[in-house]
């Protein structure tokens, strides 16, 4: 179907991207102070309670699902081209 998923941060933790954002003076995201640590589309993400695991959130109440936009990865696809962005 020509769809290309293209994550740069994949690999990067909460250490990092905390780093990343410090560094270059990036504000949270609004939802982040409205108890949403994970952020994904409207019908699929909540904010979590105190003491639950950040994603939580993320499809709260099903069994561990997709959206639509991760697709099976073709035997000879790059997964990993490295470098610093």
């Amino acid at each position: 179907d020509g769809q290309v998923k293209f994550n740069p941060l994949a690999n990067w933790g909460k250490t990092e991207l905390d780093a990343y954002m410090a560094q270059h003076d990036l504000p949270a995201h609004p939802l982040v102070a409205q108890g949403f640590p994970s952020i994904g589309c409207w019908p699929c993400t909540k904010p979590v309670e105190e003491g639950e695991d950040v994603r939580a959130g993320r499809w709260a109440g099903s069994e561990k699902t997709e959206c639509g936009i991760h697709v099976a990865r073709a035997p000879d696809a790059v997964t990993n081209v490295g470098g610093d962005i």
